[in-house]
């Protein structure tokens, strides 16, 4: 199986020119944690519902003025439609992420979570291996 089987394809984005408070309200509405920023379809970034959290509203910086280019993350780390569920876990496990972008090129197609790997009975094992890594203190 492979991450285009799995992957989400309806996604919430932002654009790296909106304010915090704009992206807030996205992920609540969509009751979602993160949101993949975007320049038209091309990936550029990741801003989480922690990072606005953390590298902004607690050091006191304004979510209506902040722009999500400020704070958000770059340089991610990305999986391709055709990649194994086997690789994307050695992915999320070797950088201690548990999001992963799904990319063609540099467009965004997609989008896969650690609960989204776990899709089978056979798979749970390395799913439960995978968070342990991850939640590991880094090296």
């Amino acid at each position: 199986m492979n991450l285009s089987e799995i992957m989400t394809t309806e996604l919430i984005t932002c654009s790296p020119d909106e304010t915090l408070a704009q992206v807030a309200r996205k992920l609540e509405e969509g009751n979602v944690g993160s949101c993949p920023v975007v320049e038209g379809d091309r990936l550029v970034g990741l801003i989480t519902d922690r990072d606005i959290a953390t590298r902004a509203v607690a050091k006191g910086r304004d979510p209506n003025s902040t722009k999500v280019e400020e704070i958000m993350t770059r340089n991610l780390i990305t999986g391709h439609p055709h990649m194994s569920i086997e690789e994307a876990c050695n992915l999320l496990s070797e950088h201690q992420i548990r999001r992963l972008p799904v990319v063609e090129g540099e467009r965004l197609v997609g989008f896969v979570a650690l609960a989204d790997l776990a899709v089978d009975l056979e798979e749970e094992e390395m799913i439960a291996e995978t968070l342990h890594k991850i939640s590991m203190p880094a090296r």
